[in-house]
């Protein structure tokens, strides 16, 4: 990983005394193109379960996981700018 307060490379380690959880967070896709692909895109969201909401041009996903992250991004990456922010709940301890 890179450390970006000491410019330098180093390596993490991290435990978690608690059962593993996956990363989630909120997907934002905007079309390339057409308007159309983002409703492909709620409508597989809603079939796995996810909230949605649309403002304007965008179309937001709530608590998605990355493995669904990934799967919207390789069904729909090609017509749409998808973006996603996932954390996890609770942070992972350094150290």
């Amino acid at each position: 990983m890179y450390d970006c307060q000491n410019d330098s490379y180093t390596e993490f380690s991290y435990a978690s005394s608690r059962a593993e959880r996956p990363l989630a967070g909120v997907l934002s896709a905007r079309p390339l193109s057409e308007a159309g692909c983002l409703d492909a895109l709620a409508r597989f969201a809603r079939e796995a379960g996810y909230d949605t909401e649309r403002e304007d041009n965008t179309l937001y996903v709530h608590n998605i996981t990355l493995r669904d992250a990934l799967e919207a991004n390789r069904r729909y990456g090609g017509t749409l700018l998808i973006s996603c922010d996932l954390r996890r709940d609770p942070p992972a301890h350094f150290g």
